[in-house]
C-alpha cells in the first residue's frame, strides 16, 4: 500500500493573526467595509480565517488554546494600539478609500504617492489595528 503524504505548507509564508474581543463584530467589520471574504470559522468561533486577494488573516479571540501565559499575555494586549501595521496589496485604491470613508472608518493616512514607488493609505479597524493598503506605481 502506497503512503499519501500531505503537505502543511501553504502558499502563504506569513499570516497574521489579529487578537479582538469580539469575532461577530470584527468579521462584521472585515467582511464589511474591509471587503475581506470568510474563508473559515464564523461569528460563534474563537478563531476565523479570511483573505482578501491574495491576502490572509486570521482573527483570534481570547480563548484557552495556548499556553497559560501566552494566553494571559494575549488577554493584557486586547484593546492595547499597536505602530504595526499590515500592508495589503489592493487595486483601485481611490475608490476602496472612499468606500471606507463612506462607511465610516477611520482612515488614519489618506491616499499618498511615497517616495518608495508606490500608493497606499492606512485604516485602523475596530480594535485600533492599522491596516495599509497598497499598489505600485507605474
Amino acid at each position: 500500500m502506497a503512503t499519501v503524504r500531505i503537505s502543511l505548507v501553504t502558499a502563504w509564508g506569513v499570516i497574521p493573526a489579529i487578537r479582538v474581543r469580539d469575532m461577530a463584530e470584527a468579521l462584521a467589520f472585515y467582511r464589511g467595509p474591509l471587503e475581506f471574504t470568510l474563508a473559515g470559522g464564523g461569528d460563534g468561533e474563537t478563531h476565523s480565517s479570511l483573505t482578501r486577494g491574495d491576502a490572509r488573516v486570521m482573527l483570534e479571540t481570547a480563548a484557552d488554546h495556548f499556553g497559560d501565559e501566552y494566553n494571559a499575555a494575549i488577554r493584557e494586549r486586547l484593546g492595547n494600539p499597536s505602530s504595526i501595521a499590515l500592508y495589503i496589496e489592493a487595486p483601485d485604491l481611490a475608490a476602496f478609500q472612499s468606500r471606507l470613508e463612506a462607511a465610516g472608518a477611520k482612515i488614519v493616512d489618506p491616499l499618498a504617492e511615497r517616495s518608495w514607488g508606490q500608493e497606499e493609505f492606512t485604516v485602523e479597524d475596530h480594535e485600533g489595528n492599522w491596516l495599509t493598503f497598497w499598489k505600485g506605481l507605474g
